[in-house]
């Protein structure tokens, strides 16, 4: 999500000014962009995700991407990294989908997926790219 809410920048690995304890602070003035216009892969109609993947209790924002046309998934925090136990379940339905998925811990950006998702976030790596 890029933007301005109420005067503040809205970008990337930038946390939102307005996260709460588990919440939005402005949730019922929250902007149309990007805010009500985003749809978290937890909320999506089409979600593969269980009721416990709910960002406020997970910790853990699940945001839809695309690669090579597929769906893919980046998990960004919503209080806290990814723990083990996240990373085995999408670990797990990564193998079962196809669909990679990105992630970080302690500032490190990381992706997992098939063996051509692997290559590709290499390349990027190697020439300096960031993974998303």
């Amino acid at each position: 999500m890029v933007g301005t809410i109420e005067g503040h920048e809205m970008k990337p690995g930038t946390p939102c000014f307005f996260r709460g304890e588990g919440c939005c602070t402005i949730y019922e003035r929250r902007p149309k962009e990007p805010c009500r216009d985003f749809v978290c892969g937890w909320l999506a109609p089409d979600s593969p995700f269980p009721e416990s993947f709910r960002p406020d209790r997970l910790g853990v924002m699940i945001v839809r991407t695309r690669w090579r046309a597929k769906p893919a998934y980046i998990l960004r925090s919503a209080g806290r990294d990814p723990d083990e136990a996240l990373l085995a379940w999408m670990r797990d339905f990564t193998a079962k989908s196809g669909a990679p998925f990105f992630y970080e811990q302690k500032g490190e950006r990381y992706g997992f997926g098939p063996i051509q998702f692997q290559q590709e976030m290499l390349a990027k790596l190697e020439a300096g790219e960031r993974l998303w």
